[in-house]
């Protein structure tokens, strides 16, 4: 009987950001998970590609909320979005992480990396924490078809 409790003992939590999720409250619902557990904690960042899919289009334009000016949206910029927004999702964590004395390892997938996001879900017992709008995702569809513990956290 103790063997096959070792067996289905969640060993990882994986909290799913993204760079609109509700940060902290996926923290505090990771914590709810841990406390009592020995489980690995892995904030994985699911990169949608919307803001390179809206450079590409040949009338995207950004406006300033500062000033108010227009200008080209590049796929440059694009990148520079996508890298801000992934640095302060992992401060924002690891801070958490730091103030909870909790190790955290933080990883950055493309959601179209089905594959392997589906490989972190099921490669061990595993809880996955995710932020409400992923639900409207079809990354949603193969996390709820993985088999681990999905617990969906309102915006």
């Amino acid at each position: 009987m103790a063997k096959n409790n070792q067996q289905t003992e969640i060993t990882r939590i994986v909290i799913a950001v993204t760079e609109f999720a509700p940060v902290q409250s996926l923290w505090r619902e990771a914590l709810q998970h841990i406390r009592q557990s020995r489980a690995e904690l892995l904030a994985l960042f699911l990169a949608d590609d919307q803001w390179h899919r809206a450079a590409s289009l040949p009338f995207t334009r950004e406006i300033s909320r500062l000033s108010g000016v227009d200008m080209d949206f590049t796929s440059q910029r694009a990148k520079e979005i996508h890298k801000e927004a992934v640095e302060r999702a992992q401060r924002q964590l690891q801070q958490l992480a730091a103030e909870a004395n909790r190790k955290l390892a933080f990883e950055v997938l493309p959601e179209s990396d089905q594959n392997r996001v589906r490989d972190i879900a099921t490669e061990r017992p595993t809880i996955l924490i995710v932020p409400s709008a992923l639900a409207n995702r079809p990354i949603f569809e193969e996390l709820e078809k993985s088999g681990c513990r999905v617990v969906l956290i309102r915006d």
